[in-house]
């Protein structure tokens, strides 16, 4: 059985080993329901799928594993995009983002190497499937550290104007005092 075909048949208990990981990755884990913890991997999954469907060129293969594949413009946020949001929201680090991606690929190929027992010519959708990962991974920690700016930018933000008030009523004081 083809990868992608594994795949699309089998997302339920792929995302029964994602959860099962995602549940170790503590503290952030412990106030998340099995919802939260499944979010967005079953459309990881079937965009990975899609993607080992889709024929490519070489070029477009090798751009794809250095997290450059292409984008059209005004596209939605991919499922990677959006669970790096909530996993930054939820207060995952970046560490514990990359490990749930690391479980997936693991999962994924141990579960289709035990089932599926494939020969020597699926190592290129091995390759594939690895690339369409690195890619998931490469705009998950991209909107994960864009997240993490725009927080710290807004936290600094806000301690900045409410230090500038108590700075003004000492340096009024101060002046005040030294007349």
């Amino acid at each position: 059985m083809r990868l992608a075909d594994f795949i699309l048949r089998n997302t339920g208990r792929i995302v029964a080993v994602w959860e099962e990981f995602a549940t170790t990755l503590l503290p952030a884990a412990r106030s998340m329901d099995s919802l939260a913890l499944r979010d967005h991997a079953p459309q990881i999954l079937q965009a990975v799928a899609k993607d080992l469907l889709t024929p490519q060129t070489r070029e477009a293969q090798r751009k794809k594993s250095m997290g450059q594949a292409p984008r059209l413009l005004g596209a939605p946020e991919t499922a990677a995009q959006s669970h790096a949001l909530m996993r930054a929201r939820g207060g995952f680090n970046i560490n514990q983002l990359v490990a749930e991606y690391r479980a997936l690929r693991a999962s994924v190929l141990r579960l289709w190497i035990d089932e599926c027992q494939p020969a020597a010519p699926d190592l290129d959708e091995v390759m594939r499937f690895n690339e369409a990962i690195d890619q998931a991974v490469a705009e998950s920690v991209d909107f994960f550290h864009s997240e993490v700016e725009q927080a710290r930018d807004l936290l600094l933000g806000m301690v900045g104007h409410d230090m500038r008030s108590p700075l003004q009523t000492i340096q009024t004081t101060a002046t005040y005092l030294a007349r």
